[in-house]
């Protein structure tokens, strides 16, 4: 027994000596990048950025990078619960996730960690969970910033009117809370409802028409996301007409594509964007350097926004058809 270990001891050193350029194989690392849900398309950028970072540093290190891309169909926080338990016992490297509801994915999120799986949110935040940052915009300054662009295009009275998505996401409500901030100084401002369309383009129409027929001397508009906007043109003949006509005034959160058209056609009068390649390609990043290379971040991670007005549209268009978001935008007034 003693000469068989000593021959394998002189084999596995003879071999060392022949094949010296053999190493231990790199590790894999699998991170699911789990958007609000699967209908909304703000979020196909930021999964194309995730994927395309994943691939980058696949080619770049030793290490193979892969997203696990996974939501469920509509926005809801009860079903997004379930697709974090799902990917925590599939025992993915780590999580990136925009929630739905901050407190909903509380215990969740601390149950991946306890699982021993670094945890980050994105876009929307569960401030009161273990993850280790949160990467996004400053969500009141968005809205405080909403607010800036309305008064500039509205005047400083009139009646102004909130749509919202699924009631209590944290990022929506803090932009509404910015709004209204923003809107304090101004008391001939008065807004007459908020409305929400649970993520809904098709509820998100139905409920600006039921708020235009029911306000028809409405002023203003802050969309808190661009949901009914998806839709065809002449979904919401009242806005659409009131838009045109010069006596509505609408400022809505994002920089998509059918937002940049809308407002060089005079629907709109100035978008706040956020980083939607970011969320995706600066996640897998940040996941990557906190479990690699042992890197710690601040509790809010800042992705930076974007304004847009009549005046830097045609720079934006541009980055959209380019795919490049690394240029810094011209001024929006």
């Amino acid at each position: 027994m003693k000469k068989y270990v000593l021959w394998c001891v002189i084999l596995v050193f003879a071999l060392s000596l022949l094949f010296p350029a053999i190493s231990i194989a790199a590790n894999k690392y699998v991170f699911a990048w789990i958007p609000k849900a699967l209908n909304n398309p703000v979020f196909e950028l930021g999964r194309s950025g995730a994927l395309q970072r994943a691939k980058e540093l696949t080619e770049e290190t030793e290490d193979t990078v892969e997203v696990l891309y996974v939501a469920s169909v509509n926005s809801d926080a009860a079903e997004q619960v379930r697709v974090v338990e799902d990917v925590i016992s599939k025992g993915v490297d780590g999580i990136g996730v925009s929630c739905n509801d901050p407190t909903a994915l509380e215990d969740v999120i601390d149950k991946a960690i306890e699982a021993g799986i670094p945890v980050m949110t994105w876009d929307s935040d569960s401030p009161e969970s273990q993850r280790f940052t949160y990467l996004g915009v400053s969500n009141y300054d968005g809205g405080k910033a909403a607010a800036d662009l309305l008064v500039k295009a509205m005047g400083t009275a009139g009646k102004v009117a909130l749509l919202t998505g699924v009631p209590g996401a944290f990022n929506l409500e803090e932009r509404i809370r910015g709004f209204k901030d923003g809107v304090k100084d101004y008391p001939d401002i008065e807004i007459v409802t908020t409305v929400a369309c649970d993520d809904d383009i098709n509820k998100g129409v139905q409920v600006v028409e039921e708020v235009m027929q029911a306000n028809p001397d409405l002023n203003g508009w802050f969309f808190v996301g661009l949901w009914p906007l998806f839709a065809e043109r002449g979904s919401m003949p009242l806005w659409e007409a009131a838009a045109k006509a010069g006596t509505l005034k609408t400022i809505a959160f994002d920089t998509l594509p059918v937002e940049l058209e809308l407002l060089k056609d005079g629907y709109l009068s100035g978008l706040v964007g956020q980083k939607y390649w970011g969320w995706g390609y600066d996640t897998i990043q940040m996941l990557y350097d906190y479990i690699v290379n042992n890197k710690r971040y601040e509790s809010w991670t800042d992705s930076g926004m974007d304004i847009v007005t009549i005046k830097n549209v045609d720079a934006m268009i541009e980055a959209w058809e380019t795919q490049d978001f690394t240029k810094p935008l011209p001024p929006a007034f």
